[in-house]
């Protein structure tokens, strides 16, 4: 064993000596990695990678800035054609392509994240660094943030309708070439993929349209595959042709193994944020832009330009661009020559899926402006200028705009540009390519201005204009809706024609409701500029989910409109105490706070000078799929405070094919039907529980009945309006409605004191109290108790309110609530304690007639069936109600929310006709007493009629999202409820007075003679 031991130590001593000289001679080409299981087909596979590395130093320190340099998110893939698809998709918006237009599309979007880099080599110089990280490769139709890459244990595959989505886990090197000029990532990796129809179907994916991939049971066939390689490239330098990782996916396995699928592309945008190391081209490289179009002609843009902004890249529009993706609708250039494809199309872009040459689809879509990057300079001759880069991307209609703001792809619908803001125009004009940015796309040029005058028909603030060198396409202008500064009335004395011709009628014009009515004005301010802001909040309005209209496009669905105040008078947006704050905090708007403080100091003259007010204003519709709410008409006119009535003119775009504007051109104004005439009639600032609380619009169009354009005159129905001085209440509603339920308590714990104190004086009533009675009042406030519900009777409200008033902290409310709550409860048990007490000891006096003690068991099944026939009632009339009603409840799901509400509010009927128990009671057992004292039923009774009271009172509720308090059925019930409910509770305590003072005679005259004798008795 001796000379065994010495053998082995031996052999250690000699391994550990040779393994240094081992990893010396170890050529700088092959890897030294010491983890992993996958290293050796990372050197098999990217052998002719690490054949053309160069020797990388070490630098722990910039680790974490090559992780977000080599990551990506959002970027494109696509994969050749062939028989061997990777990813199935599916869904009910599967076939988006082919069902038509209004229909989403699928995109492909891949994520690619570096979750691991050794940037430090155990020995000498290296040619790669050992990394790790995962792809994911989605498909999706609106799923804009779900293609990230985020750290996991093991791969995965995820399969919904309308969404699929890959995760390869990945292991590899990092090299850079000889050359300098790219970075190469080489990984391999494994993956759970899919595995295809093996039948004779043409559709390898047929099992998972059949099982639609909504079942939670199913499990998709997949198989576990290693045999994956990836192949990313970056440009060391980032330019206008060299700014895209490009990479590629490749299958190892043999084409005929199920794990196998054809190559897989990737493309996306380079990640900047952690150094500027983008590369400008020469300035002299950007000429040939074109502002001759009517849209660049603003002088107040040149001047704000040249002398607002401490730097060039301070400016509003870099402000904008660089704080992420924005969209920018396009807009129709009506000074084109040509054919209808000529002057429909989309620019340079390429579409590949659905046509475009439609002026509907054109006027739809947006251009989203991305990566924008600003490098301040000087020019020759010492004036400020600037560089600028973005990549402008083309979005169609049938693309989900959030997830459009998202993608860092770089294809045939996007344009890479760079340029040069020139001061002595106040714009930059930008050289562009297209796709990938390969030199021989570069022949387009991108013009963006700011302008600061808007109109009727110009409502844009950032305009952009593409165009093409050799003339191949007309140019495409697009702009950003953001009104500033000023604007410019030009339908002001169509809207004052439209005031005289409309005939004051109504209650609001006879000289008493002058008198007494009050509408929103900018009186009660001591600065007009904010009671002109005040007075713009207040005119917004915001409409009913309203079925369709015949002014807003067919594209729109389910449209929720909303009435927006863009100015009135002479302001512009809105006005507060902390403007200048907000100007003089920033650099760039010095000489912009100057001209507009400027501007609005003629806001109080002008004020004074005319009753009539100028306004312009913005209808919106909203759509899922869009950022922010399209624009159906732009609308300007006047509006009269004293009697809350505005005139305006609108404005639509008209979508129709191109040929068809061309000859209609002298009959619209910039591509605009503007023989529209919209009035409004706003609700009173006072009276608010007399008055309806909505306003009355009505759209109407001026055109003969014959004309394509004409639209028949349209009502609106708008959600109940809140103006501002009035939206106090909302604060203050908690707090009434918590000294209301602590009256409403304390009412009833002292006619629950008046009651017991009756039974004592008169204990041979007490057997026929009603013990269901007391138990329905109990059960009342033990549910108070432990749901956390409400005393008060169920009405519509936005939402839950608890009884805490903030400004009194030492004074919680709930509590007082809960406390009073709690001895009532207690109250009402000791009393029906005191009732089951007096029924057991009438029955030990008369053991052989128990019949003659009273009893609830008839009496609670008489309630039950009244209840259950009362709540079938409502339940039937709420159904009927709502068939055919789909605008307002839209599937099964919110038609059984709608039923439990209904049930809800029942419940708290059956609360309030408490009595019903006693009035059953008093005819089955045919008393000849007072059981109850008509303080303890009449004072209950006027408890429960209090708050309906109150709610005849309290101002509407007001909320401008959709709830149950905007149901029409919902409403309908509960304005007949608030007259039924304390009708029939009046009604009951009547009937119990009567009973109680003439009962035993009425059941006397009732029935026969024989049968008088056994009428029972008090005891």
């Amino acid at each position: 064993m001796e000379a065994v031991g010495k053998i082995v130590t031996s052999l250690l001593l000699n391994l550990a000596l040779l393994l240094p000289c081992l990893s010396a001679a170890v050529s700088s080409n092959h890897l030294s990695m010491s983890s992993g299981r996958r290293f050796a087909d990372v050197e098999r596979h990217c052998q002719s990678v690490l054949a053309s590395a160069a020797d990388l130093r070490a630098d722990a320190d910039r680790a974490s800035v090559r992780l977000h340099q080599l990551s990506f998110t959002d970027g494109d893939w696509s994969q050749d054609a062939g028989q061997a698809p990777l990813l199935p998709f599916h869904g009910s918006r599967a076939d988006a392509a082919a069902a038509g237009p209004e229909l989403l599309e699928a995109v492909q979007l891949a994520s690619f994240k570096v979750t691991d880099m050794d940037m430090a080599p155990s020995r000498g110089a290296s040619t790669a660094f050992e990394v790790r990280g995962i792809l994911s490769l989605t498909i999706t139709h609106n799923c804009c943030c779900c293609s990230n890459a985020e750290r996991r244990a093991s791969p995965e595959f995820e399969l919904s309708p309308g969404f699929a989505r890959l995760h390869v886990l990945l292991q590899g090197v990092y090299t850079e070439t000889r050359s300098g000029g790219e970075s190469v990532l080489c990984m391999v990796g494994d993956a759970v993929l899919p595995v295809r129809s093996s039948n004779d179907s043409t559709d390898p994916w047929d099992w998972a349209k059949n099982h639609h991939g909504g079942e939670s049971k199913f499990e998709p066939p997949v198989v576990a595959d290693g045999n994956i390689l990836l192949v990313l490239r970056y440009p060391k330098t980032s330019t206008l042709t060299t700014r895209a990782v490009r990479g590629e996916m490749t299958s190892t396995s043999a084409t005929s193994d199920v794990a196998y699928f054809d190559n897989i592309r990737l493309v996306s945008q380079i990640s900047f944020g952690y150094d500027s190391s983008y590369q400008y081209q020469p300035e002299d490289a950007v000429d040939g832009c074109s502002d001759d179009h009517p849209l660049f002609h603003d002088a107040g843009a040149t001047e704000l330009l040249n002398r607002g902004a401490a730097s060039p890249c301070d400016m509003d529009m870099v402000d904008q661009f660089a704080s992420g993706s924005q969209m920018m609708e396009v807009i129709p250039n009506w000074n084109c020559k040509g054919t209808d494809a000529f002057c429909t199309s989309v620019g340079p872009f390429e579409t590949t899926s659905r046509a475009t040459q439609d002026m509907a689809a054109l006027t739809r879509s947006a251009i989203a402006v991305q990566g924008v990057q600003c490098k301040p300079t000087a020019s020759i001759d010492g004036t400020p200028a600037a560089r600028f880069t973005a990549v402008f991307r083309y979005v169609p209609p049938w693309e989900h705009q959030p997830t459009a703001a998202r993608r860092t792809g770089l294809s045939g619908m996007t344009l890479s540009a760079e340029g040069v803001w020139n001061a002595s125009t106040g714009r930059v004009c930008m050289v562009a390519c297209l796709g990938g940015g390969e030199e021989a796309a570069c022949h387009h040029r991108v013009t963006l201005s700011i302008r600061r005058m808007f109109s009727m028909t110009r409502r844009g603030i950032n305009i952009g204009q593409i165009t093409a060198m050799d003339g191949s396409h007309a140019p495409l202008l697009f702009q950003q809706r953001t009104p500033r500064v000023s604007y410019i009335y030009t339908k002001v004395e169509q809207a004052r024609e439209l005031l005289r011709r409309s005939e004051p009628t109504g209650l609001r014009d006879t000289f008493v409701a002058k008198s007494l009515l009050s509408y929103p004005n900018i009186a009660g301010f001591a600065d007009d500029l904010v009671g002109l802001s005040v007075l713009a909040d207040d005119l917004n309005l915001r409409f009913r989910c309203v079925e369709k209209q015949p002014f807003v496009p067919e594209w729109i669905d389910g449209s929720f409109l909303e009435l927006q105040i863009f100015s009135v008078g002479d302001l512009v947006g809105r006005y507060s105490e902390e403007f200048q704050q907000q100007f003089q905090g920033r650099s760039n708007s010095l000489v912009e706070y100057t001209q507009r403080v400027q501007q609005l100091g003629r806001v109080h003259a002008a004020v004074q000078k005319q009753q009539m007010l100028n306004v312009s204003a913005e209808l919106t519709a909203s759509r899922n799929n869009f950022l922010s709410p399209s624009p159906v008409m732009s609308l300007e006119g006047v509006y009269n405070p004293e009697d809350g009535r505005m005139y305006l003119i609108g404005c639509r775009k008209v979508h129709a094919p191109w040929r068809v504007l061309m000859r209609r051109r002298d009959d619209l104004e910039e591509g605009m039907d503007c023989s529209i005439e919209m009035t409004v009639e706003y609700p009173p600032t006072t009276t608010r529980w007399l008055i309806s609380r909505t306003a009355k619009v009505s759209v109407a169009s001026t055109r003969d009945e014959d004309d394509p354009l004409y639209f028949n005159e349209t009502e609106l129905r708008t959600l109940p309006v809140v103006y501002r001085e009035q939206r106090c209440d909302f604060l203050t509603e908690p707090m009434v409605e918590g000294l209301l339920c602590a009256t409403m308590l304390s009412a009833a714990i002292a006619a629950t004191v008046c009651q017991l104190r009756h039974i004592k004086s008169h204990a041979d009533v007490a057997p026929y109290v009603s013990l269901v009675m007391l138990g329905v009042q109990a059960l009342g406030y033990s549910l108070t108790l432990v749901t956390d519900a409400k005393m008060l009777p169920a009405w519509p409200t936005p939402r839950h309110k608890s009884y805490y008033y903030p400004d009194h902290p030492g004074w919680n409310m709930d509590s007082s609530v809960k406390a009073l709550t709690l001895v009532a409860l207690l109250l009402t048990a000791r009393l029906a304690h005191k009732v089951w007490r007096s029924r057991a000891k009438a029955r030990a006096r008369s053991p052989l007639v128990p019949g003659r003690v009273p009893g609830d068991g008839a009496v609670l099944l008489c309630c039950l069936a009244v209840h259950l026939g009362g709540l079938s009632f409502v339940l039937a009339g709420h159904q009927l109600s709502t068939n055919g009603m789909s605008r307002v409840i839209y599937d099964e799901a919110q038609r059984m929310c709608a039923r439990v509400a209904v049930v809800g509010r029942y419940a708290g009927v059956v609360k309030e006709w408490f009595l019903i128990a006693q009035v059953i009671g008093n005819a089955l057992w045919r008393v000849n007493c007072k059981p109850l004292a008509a303080r303890y039923y009449a004072g209950l009774t006027a408890v429960w009629l209090l708050p309906h009271v109150y709610g005849y009172l309290r101002p509407p509720v007001a909320s401008s999202y959709y709830s149950e308090a905007r149901d029409d059925v919902m409403d309908f019930y509960s304005k007949v409820s608030a007259v039924v409910v304390p009708v029939v509770g009046f009604v009951l305590a009547l009937v119990v007075y009567v009973q109680q003072r003439w009962n035993y005679k009425i059941v006397g005259w009732a029935m026969k003679t024989d049968q008088k004798n056994k009428l029972q008795h008090v005891y």
